[in-house]
């Protein structure tokens, strides 16, 4: 989405401007806009930590950046003043700021965000997929409770973003599939073996790390 644009009105920036984004992924992004933007121009890539299942400008809130975190991505080539300006652009609407390797960023937030993202999607189709398997066909949404609630709520985000997202940082989150693959095929053995000391043992290894994250 971003390259199109910037193909677009690049050429036409004035010296010194600053360009920055928002975005998801960063990794070999980064160094595409770098190369398309005019020599005398800067690029500095943000990610605020603070998005929210609902988009668009009817759930705008003034508060949204206020205490969370929002990551920098400079590169060798980032001029230094322009990423101090950045920066204090966060601060100024009360973002915590950090900064990230690129690639490091995109890891690191395809296993906290992307994958989670895709775990809430594959959930409401597995759940869509067995409506209908009870004698009165209830509609199974009907008797969610807040686990449902809780775990699929990012499941609501705009498709368009995340399509875009998931196709940018593909090669990461290819690999973060396959292990939480792995996982829910462990949980399986486990419940075919009604293993209750092995399940005990793996949900508690969860909520240990759930405890954490709090």
């Amino acid at each position: 989405t971003y390259l199109p644009q910037i193909q677009l009105w690049g050429k036409d920036l004035t010296p010194a401007a600053i360009v920055s984004d928002v975005g998801s992924v960063k990794g070999q992004l980064v160094s595409k806009i770098e190369a398309m933007l005019p020599p005398s121009t800067f690029f500095v890539g943000a990610h605020p930590i603070a998005g929210k299942e609902k988009s668009g400008v009817a759930h705008a809130d003034s508060r949204l950046f206020q205490g969370a975190r929002c990551i920098v991505t400079p590169t060798p080539n980032t001029d230094a003043q322009a990423l101090g300006r950045v920066r204090h652009l966060w601060e100024t609407v009360g973002s915590v700021v950090a900064s990230m390797d690129p690639m490091d960023h995109d890891w690191v937030f395809g296993a906290v965000s992307h994958l989670p993202h895709i775990a809430a999607f594959s959930l409401m189709h597995t759940l869509e997929a067995l409506q209908g398997r009870t004698s009165q066909a209830a509609d199974l949404l009907n008797f969610s409770g807040g686990g449902l609630r809780d775990t699929t709520r990012i499941a609501a985000s705009s498709p368009e973003m995340w399509r875009d997202i998931c196709v940018a940082n593909h090669e990461n989150l290819v690999e973060m599939v396959d292990r939480y693959i792995q996982q829910l095929q462990n949980f399986r053995e486990l419940l075919s073996k009604e293993d209750a000391p092995g399940l005990h043992e793996a949900i508690s290894r969860a909520k240990a790390s759930r405890e954490r994250l709090i």
